[in-house]
């Protein structure tokens, strides 16, 4: 039986792909019998507001699940400015350290990136416990946050490198949820063991059926062709670009937005300047709430924005959308790209292109047959993606560094 201290500044009850991914690692580690503590903050991503039910405290300690969840305070903020993200990210990593003594001893100490922070808090975690390090990359950083401009050049940028470099070279086992990024870590890191890729998957969940109930949310007629996007409306999903190809096509197509997040609020302001009838937002939803009304649309959107840094990112909506048996439309290049067409569940058009995104809308209209097909070879892809079987492969690399300080 392994002690395990999880740190993740992102966790449910909020949605998205890091909650998901950690959320699968802690249940299957305690079904296994290892004692899990998971060391994350009070709830409220994507939209910077605390609930009041976690106001005017400083940690929640939650033992509800099979496993114990410490949520600590952050200095939330709606605005998102690089000085509140700092100091977002800053808090974390402060209280997560801070309470890291009412966890008790540890055998292995797992820290999920970005940001690298939580890295900085695992490793001081792992070495007050006296416990090894397995760092977790899901993107790179700090090269995504120049992509996304959350970071600029100079000191800063230097600052973060050698962050990145060190928190590599200090960790017993580093993983990577992509190949490229496996290459990356390796190259920075510079000796052995090499990383260890255990990319992201998908859950039973969205194998789901669609349902007329779930149509209904969308808001769209049966006889309407409807493009989904569920998740995080952030700079990386270039969704600016969506609102152009929506403009470019006919008024029976139509594309749902479904979620939370940054820029919704001026994407909304946009859609409704320019009189895009066609397009529909929708608020963000419980996750088991999801699944349905994504295979209740007619194809699914994953986009991507068009900086080179890009190339090496898998969105792990990627493979929710494959299970639900609709045709996925990635505008997107790079891995992603290549996981699509080998599956052939779908179209890949070059990201951030308004008229070949509205084209192979279009397409997928015309052609309901081949749009079929797209779909059912996309979903027979996504069994093969697992996020139980990576759970699984994140338990052998636990148990195989335990000890190893």
């Amino acid at each position: 039986m392994l002690r395990v201290v999880l740190l993740s500044q992102y966790f449910p009850p909020e949605v998205g792909a890091t909650q998901i991914r950690m959320q699968t690692f802690a249940e299957y580690l305690a079904a296994r019998g290892h004692q899990v503590t998971v060391i994350c903050e009070f709830p409220n991503h994507p939209k910077g507001v605390i609930p009041p039910e976690y106001r005017g405290r400083l940690l929640e300690d939650d033992r509800s699940n099979p496993y114990r969840i410490l949520r600590v305070w952050v200095k939330s903020n709606p605005e998102k400015t690089r000085s509140t993200r700092l100091a977002f990210y800053l808090s974390y990593m402060a209280l997560a350290t801070a309470v890291a003594p009412l966890t008790g001893r540890a055998d292995v100490v797992l820290a999920t990136t970005p940001p690298l922070f939580v890295g900085a808090a695992g490793l001081a975690v792992a070495r007050l416990k006296r416990a090894p390090f397995v760092l977790d990359v899901r993107d790179l950083w700090p090269a995504a946050a120049v992509a996304l401009d959350e970071l600029s050049g100079g000191a800063a940028l230097r600052m973060a490198e050698a962050l990145e470099r060190w928190l590599y070279r200090q960790a017993s086992v580093v993983i990577g949820v992509t190949r490229p990024f496996c290459d990356h870590i390796d190259q920075v890191r510079g000796t052995d063991p090499r990383a260890v890729f255990i990319p992201n998957g998908t859950l039973d969940l969205f194998f789901a059926n669609g349902t007329s109930e779930g149509r209904r949310r969308l808001g769209v007629p049966e006889n309407h062709f409807v493009v989904t996007f569920a998740g995080t409306h952030g700079i990386a999903q270039a969704l600016p670009a969506v609102l152009d190809a929506a403009a470019r096509v006919n008024g029976e197509i139509h594309f749902a937005f479904i979620g939370e997040g940054p820029v919704k609020a001026a994407l909304q302001r946009a859609a409704a300047e320019r009189g895009l009838r066609n397009v529909i937002f929708r608020p963000q939803l419980p996750l088991e709430h999801v699944p349905p009304i994504l295979a209740a649309s007619d194809a699914l959107l994953v986009p991507m924005a068009a900086d080179p840094v890009f190339l090496s990112f898998i969105p792990s909506k990627l493979f929710d959308y494959m299970a639900t048996g609709r045709p996925v439309v990635l505008s997107a290049r790079g891995e992603s790209t290549n996981i699509l067409e080998r599956a052939g569940g779908g179209i890949a058009v070059e990201p951030e292109n308004p008229e070949a995104l509205a084209s192979a809308v279009n397409w997928l209209a015309q052609h309901p047959r081949q749009a079929r097909e797209m779909g059912e070879n996309g979903r027979r892809s996504a069994r093969n993606w697992s996020r139980l079987v990576q759970a699984e492969r994140m338990e052998q690399v636990l148990l195989h560094v335990r000890g190893k300080v």
